[in-house]
Protein backbone atom coordinates (compact mmCIF):
# COMPACT_ATOMS: atom_id res chain seq x y z
CA UNK A 1 0.00 0.00 0.00
CA UNK A 2 1.28 3.38 -0.30
CA UNK A 3 2.38 5.70 2.45
CA UNK A 4 1.91 9.08 0.91
CA UNK A 5 -1.04 10.36 -1.26
CA UNK A 6 -0.14 11.12 -5.19
CA UNK A 7 -1.21 13.19 -7.18
CA UNK A 8 -3.74 11.72 -9.77
CA UNK A 9 -6.09 12.22 -12.28
CA UNK A 10 -8.89 9.61 -13.71
CA UNK A 11 -8.23 9.07 -17.74
CA UNK A 12 -11.43 6.59 -17.57
CA UNK A 13 -14.34 4.92 -15.49
CA UNK A 14 -16.83 2.71 -16.04
CA UNK A 15 -19.87 0.74 -13.49
CA UNK A 16 -18.14 -2.51 -12.15
CA UNK A 17 -20.00 -4.79 -9.77
CA UNK A 18 -23.13 -2.93 -8.77
CA UNK A 19 -21.59 -0.32 -6.72
CA UNK A 20 -17.88 -0.18 -7.68
CA UNK A 21 -15.87 1.63 -10.28
CA UNK A 22 -13.22 0.60 -12.18
CA UNK A 23 -10.84 3.33 -12.92
CA UNK A 24 -7.80 3.61 -15.48
CA UNK A 25 -6.03 6.42 -13.34
CA UNK A 26 -2.38 8.80 -14.04
CA UNK A 27 -0.54 9.13 -11.49
CA UNK A 28 2.54 11.57 -10.95
CA UNK A 29 5.54 9.49 -9.78
CA UNK A 30 3.55 5.84 -10.71
CA UNK A 31 2.31 6.42 -14.49
CA UNK A 32 -0.66 4.64 -15.28
CA UNK A 33 -2.61 1.66 -13.99
CA UNK A 34 -6.02 0.42 -13.27
CA UNK A 35 -7.84 0.36 -10.00
CA UNK A 36 -10.93 -0.61 -8.15
CA UNK A 37 -13.19 2.30 -6.18
CA UNK A 38 -15.22 -0.73 -4.00
CA UNK A 39 -18.60 1.15 -3.56
CA UNK A 40 -17.50 4.54 -5.51
CA UNK A 41 -20.09 4.56 -7.74
CA UNK A 42 -22.69 6.04 -4.46
CA UNK A 43 -20.09 6.36 -1.95
CA UNK A 44 -18.77 10.24 -0.53
CA UNK A 45 -16.09 9.96 -3.51
CA UNK A 46 -18.52 9.45 -6.75
CA UNK A 47 -17.90 13.16 -6.92
CA UNK A 48 -14.56 13.42 -7.08
CA UNK A 49 -13.19 10.37 -9.34
CA UNK A 50 -14.31 12.04 -12.57
CA UNK A 51 -11.77 13.18 -15.36
CA UNK A 52 -9.98 16.46 -15.18
CA UNK A 53 -10.60 16.75 -11.24
CA UNK A 54 -7.11 17.23 -9.43
CA UNK A 55 -6.82 13.90 -6.88
CA UNK A 56 -4.41 12.51 -4.30
CA UNK A 57 -4.85 8.77 -4.05
CA UNK A 58 -3.57 6.03 -2.18
CA UNK A 59 -4.03 2.15 -2.83
CA UNK A 60 -2.87 -1.45 -2.40
CA UNK A 61 -2.69 -4.61 -3.87
CA UNK A 62 -0.09 -6.72 -5.60
CA UNK A 63 -1.85 -7.32 -8.85
CA UNK A 64 -2.60 -5.38 -11.97
CA UNK A 65 -5.36 -3.60 -10.55
CA UNK A 66 -4.92 -2.03 -7.58
CA UNK A 67 -7.73 -1.51 -5.06
CA UNK A 68 -8.26 2.40 -4.05
CA UNK A 69 -8.35 2.92 -0.41
CA UNK A 70 -8.10 7.16 0.31
CA UNK A 71 -9.39 9.30 -2.40
CA UNK A 72 -8.95 13.40 -1.39
CA UNK A 73 -9.34 16.41 -3.66
CA UNK A 74 -5.73 18.12 -4.31
CA UNK A 75 -4.95 21.76 -3.68
CA UNK A 76 -4.47 22.35 -7.20
CA UNK A 77 -7.41 23.82 -8.84
CA UNK A 78 -8.52 23.70 -12.69
CA UNK A 79 -10.98 25.69 -14.28
CA UNK A 80 -14.15 23.19 -15.33
CA UNK A 81 -13.74 21.84 -19.01
CA UNK A 82 -17.17 22.51 -21.02
CA UNK A 83 -18.06 22.58 -24.63
CA UNK A 84 -15.08 22.37 -27.49
CA UNK A 85 -12.46 22.07 -24.40
CA UNK A 86 -13.62 19.20 -22.78
CA UNK A 87 -13.71 16.93 -26.01
CA UNK A 88 -9.96 18.11 -26.19
CA UNK A 89 -9.53 17.14 -22.81
CA UNK A 90 -11.39 13.43 -23.85
CA UNK A 91 -8.75 13.58 -26.17
CA UNK A 92 -5.94 13.83 -24.49
CA UNK A 93 -7.27 10.85 -21.66
CA UNK A 94 -7.56 8.50 -24.89
CA UNK A 95 -4.34 9.59 -26.34
CA UNK A 96 -2.67 9.10 -22.38
CA UNK A 97 -4.61 5.56 -22.58
CA UNK A 98 -3.54 4.49 -26.13
CA UNK A 99 -0.10 5.15 -26.74
CA UNK A 100 1.90 5.30 -22.98
CA UNK A 101 2.26 1.80 -21.49
CA UNK A 102 1.20 0.99 -17.93
CA UNK A 103 3.11 1.57 -15.03
CA UNK A 104 5.85 3.73 -16.32
CA UNK A 105 6.54 6.59 -14.33
CA UNK A 106 5.99 9.66 -16.80
CA UNK A 107 6.27 12.57 -14.24
CA UNK A 108 7.55 14.92 -16.96
CA UNK A 109 4.68 14.15 -19.03
CA UNK A 110 2.39 14.64 -15.71
CA UNK A 111 3.10 17.61 -15.42
CA UNK A 112 2.38 18.62 -19.14
CA UNK A 113 -0.67 17.10 -18.74
CA UNK A 114 -1.90 19.74 -16.03
CA UNK A 115 -0.20 22.14 -17.96
CA UNK A 116 -2.48 21.64 -21.24
CA UNK A 117 -5.90 21.20 -19.24
CA UNK A 118 -5.12 24.32 -17.88
CA UNK A 119 -4.27 25.90 -21.45
CA UNK A 120 -7.36 24.21 -23.16
CA UNK A 121 -9.26 27.71 -21.21
CA UNK A 122 -6.66 29.87 -21.57
CA UNK A 123 -5.40 32.69 -24.40
CA UNK A 124 -2.93 29.62 -26.16
CA UNK A 125 -5.48 28.36 -29.66
CA UNK A 126 -7.50 25.02 -28.43
CA UNK A 127 -5.62 23.39 -31.74
CA UNK A 128 -2.05 24.71 -30.66
CA UNK A 129 -2.39 23.30 -26.88
CA UNK A 130 -3.40 19.90 -28.47
CA UNK A 131 -0.41 20.16 -30.84
CA UNK A 132 2.22 20.69 -28.30
CA UNK A 133 0.88 17.93 -25.77
CA UNK A 134 0.58 15.39 -28.86
CA UNK A 135 4.58 16.54 -29.22
CA UNK A 136 5.10 15.51 -26.01
CA UNK A 137 3.58 12.57 -25.38
CA UNK A 138 5.27 11.17 -28.72
CA UNK A 139 8.60 11.86 -26.76
CA UNK A 140 7.19 10.29 -23.76
CA UNK A 141 6.00 7.28 -25.60
CA UNK A 142 9.51 6.51 -27.20
CA UNK A 143 8.50 7.96 -30.50
CA UNK A 144 9.93 11.41 -30.15
CA UNK A 145 9.20 13.51 -33.85
CA UNK A 146 12.77 15.32 -34.39
CA UNK A 147 11.69 18.50 -36.56
CA UNK A 148 14.69 20.94 -36.51
CA UNK A 149 17.20 18.48 -38.32
CA UNK A 150 16.37 16.41 -41.19
CA UNK A 151 17.32 12.49 -41.36
CA UNK A 152 20.52 13.72 -43.20
CA UNK A 153 21.39 15.59 -40.64
CA UNK A 154 21.03 18.91 -42.19
CA UNK A 155 18.98 21.82 -40.63
CA UNK A 156 15.54 22.14 -41.50
CA UNK A 157 14.88 25.78 -43.33
CA UNK A 158 11.78 27.40 -43.33
CA UNK A 159 11.79 27.94 -47.19
CA UNK A 160 12.07 24.53 -48.29
CA UNK A 161 9.55 21.51 -47.83
CA UNK A 162 10.03 18.31 -46.35
CA UNK A 163 9.02 14.69 -47.17
CA UNK A 164 7.83 12.72 -44.02
CA UNK A 165 8.98 9.30 -43.73
CA UNK A 166 6.48 7.19 -41.53
CA UNK A 167 8.17 6.26 -38.34
CA UNK A 168 11.12 7.51 -39.08
CA UNK A 169 11.72 11.36 -40.00
CA UNK A 170 11.96 13.98 -42.04
CA UNK A 171 13.84 14.37 -45.74
CA UNK A 172 14.25 17.04 -48.34
CA UNK A 173 11.37 16.00 -50.74
CA UNK A 174 12.26 15.79 -54.13
CA UNK A 175 11.89 18.45 -56.77
CA UNK A 176 9.07 16.27 -59.14
CA UNK A 177 6.52 15.33 -56.44
CA UNK A 178 4.28 12.49 -56.76
CA UNK A 179 0.27 12.91 -57.36
CA UNK A 180 0.22 12.49 -53.45
CA UNK A 181 1.43 15.35 -51.80
CA UNK A 182 0.03 14.46 -47.86
CA UNK A 183 3.07 13.68 -46.43
CA UNK A 184 5.05 17.15 -47.65
CA UNK A 185 5.51 19.66 -44.54
CA UNK A 186 6.68 22.95 -45.07
CA UNK A 187 9.72 24.14 -43.14
CA UNK A 188 8.20 27.21 -41.23
CA UNK A 189 5.55 24.22 -39.39
CA UNK A 190 8.39 21.88 -38.63
CA UNK A 191 10.53 24.70 -37.16
CA UNK A 192 7.31 26.32 -35.37
CA UNK A 193 6.36 22.85 -33.65
CA UNK A 194 10.31 23.00 -32.68
CA UNK A 195 9.88 26.42 -31.40
CA UNK A 196 6.73 25.40 -29.76
CA UNK A 197 4.77 28.54 -31.10
CA UNK A 198 2.85 29.65 -34.11
CA UNK A 199 -0.12 32.22 -34.57
CA UNK A 200 -0.03 31.45 -38.46
CA UNK A 201 -3.72 29.29 -39.02
CA UNK A 202 -2.19 27.44 -41.99
CA UNK A 203 0.70 26.21 -40.43
CA UNK A 204 -1.15 25.41 -37.61
CA UNK A 205 -3.53 23.52 -39.59
CA UNK A 206 -0.70 21.59 -41.53
CA UNK A 207 0.86 20.69 -38.13
CA UNK A 208 -2.79 18.66 -37.23
CA UNK A 209 -2.41 16.78 -40.14
CA UNK A 210 1.05 15.70 -39.53
CA UNK A 211 0.44 14.87 -35.81
CA UNK A 212 -2.24 13.49 -37.21
CA UNK A 213 -0.59 10.91 -39.72
CA UNK A 214 2.01 10.33 -36.86
CA UNK A 215 -0.17 9.25 -34.37
CA UNK A 216 -2.30 7.20 -36.47
CA UNK A 217 0.88 5.34 -38.19
CA UNK A 218 1.52 4.80 -34.06
CA UNK A 219 -1.42 3.76 -33.17
CA UNK A 220 -1.84 0.85 -36.60
CA UNK A 221 -4.37 3.00 -37.67
CA UNK A 222 -7.02 2.08 -35.14
CA UNK A 223 -9.35 4.53 -34.82
CA UNK A 224 -9.73 7.36 -31.56
CA UNK A 225 -13.13 7.75 -30.66
CA UNK A 226 -12.78 11.22 -29.42
CA UNK A 227 -11.81 12.69 -32.83
CA UNK A 228 -15.79 11.50 -33.50
CA UNK A 229 -16.42 14.29 -30.94
CA UNK A 230 -14.45 17.45 -33.38
CA UNK A 231 -17.23 16.43 -36.16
Amino acid sequence: MSILLRRAFVLHRRPFKNTSLLLELFVEGEGRFPAVSRGGAKGSTAGLLQPFTPLRLGWGGRGEVKSLHEVEPDDYQLDRLVGKPLFCGLYLNELLMRLVPRSEPHDQLFGDYIRTLSSLVGEIPLDWSLRLFEMRLLQAAGYELVTDVTLENEPVEPGRNYLYQKGRGFSESPVELSADTSNIISGRTLIALHNKTCDDIQLRQEAKQLLRRVIDYHLDYNPLKSRELFG
